[in-house]
């Protein structure tokens, strides 16, 4: 027996199927739909037979291919950044944020949670510093925990260490893959 070890839920999906519809899974629930000209998947792992399945918690797994991005397409930045943003309005609870930019700063490929972590606005301590201009902000805060190979710690160990702490409403991942 293989195993395939994965980040992403649609993998794990397609993995699952080996060729079906993910329809077929008991638990999970896939939708497929464009926004702004890019592929968005919607899996949700609704109970633990889904959950076994694809070896992920139950929750809500959204992929966006941005393919038309990497193509250079017409309005392609902007057209990202609107599709981006409206999935993630549908999604985001009330309360303080932790943003993780996971990746190798220095591996141009997979830099991108590094750099995405670097244009995020931090407001969590001018909050409290200046409520006069940062009141009507959500708090934000922001890791960049390096990769195991030049930290000795796991990524997912240092978010949830910083979740501990900081206990925001959610996190949001930025990663390569």
């Amino acid at each position: 027996m293989s195993t395939t070890r994965t980040d992403l839920a649609l993998e794990s999906v397609q993995a699952a199927c080996s060729g079906a519809e993910a329809g077929t899974i008991s638990g999970v629930r896939s939708r497929e739909r464009t926004r702004e000209g890019y592929a968005v998947t919607d899996i949700r792992v609704e109970d633990e037979d889904g959950a076994q399945a694809l070896g992920k918690p139950v929750g809500r797994y959204v992929t966006v291919d941005l393919g038309p991005y990497f193509r250079r397409e017409e309005d392609y930045f902007d057209r990202g950044v609107r599709c981006l943003a409206q999935e993630l309005r549908g999604m985001l609870p009330e309360g303080p944020v932790l943003a993780a930019g996971l990746g190798n700063r220095a591996m141009t490929p997979d830099a991108v949670g590094p750099l995405a972590a670097d244009n995020i606005l931090i407001t969590r301590h001018l909050i409290d510093a200046m409520p006069q201009h940062f009141s009507g902000f959500r708090p934000v805060a922001a890791l960049r925990p390096g990769v195991l190979g030049t930290t000795g710690v796991e990524s997912a160990e240092a978010v949830r260490g910083l979740v501990a702490e900081v206990q925001p409403a959610l996190v949001i991942a930025v990663d390569a893959l």
